[in-house]
């Protein structure tokens, strides 16, 4: 059986816990996102990215830190008969909010490259329309003189 005290137990439920927060945080500025997006409120959206991302560093963290107990947890679990209930519920705990932060992740991306390619349709429609314009611009005399004259 693999060395896994009662101390190891506490500091990975306090480090999975401390996921757990995080990760509902991250769930939330993703909502928020969407609803950024839904405004077309591009500056905001890029702020919260960023804010996502210091966030996302803080679970990398946490997972170095509690990746040594979560391996002696494992050891510990098979040889056990399924582990700890505390743990096991804060695994789980954890996959579901990962779950739920990528679905809220793909439907901002999902949304984002619609956006997007609304966007590309019009400038390219733009684009169609100043040459258009510049047809007619071009049968205009641009002469100074015309324009220089005071009558």
């Amino acid at each position: 059986m693999s060395n896994f005290s009662p101390a190891d137990k506490e500091q990975l439920a306090k480090l999975l816990s401390e996921k757990i927060k995080v990760y509902g945080q991250i769930r939330k500025m993703t909502e928020e996102q969407s609803g950024l997006l839904d405004k077309d409120d591009i500056e905001a959206f890029n702020v919260s990215l960023n804010k996502r991302e210091k966030l996302i560093e803080k679970i990398n963290g946490l997972h170095q830190d509690s990746d040594t107990l979560m391996q002696s947890y494992v050891t510990f679990s098979s040889a056990s008969s399924g582990g700890d209930k505390e743990i096991n519920k804060l695994r789980n705990d954890i996959h579901d909010a990962l779950k739920a932060c990528a679905e809220l992740n793909d439907k901002n991306i999902a949304s984002l490259q619609s956006k997007s390619e609304s966007q590309k349709e019009r400038i390219n429609k733009q684009s169609a329309k100043r040459k258009g314009i510049g047809g007619y611009a071009q049968s205009v005399p641009n002469v100074p003189e015309m324009f220089d004259k005071k009558s």
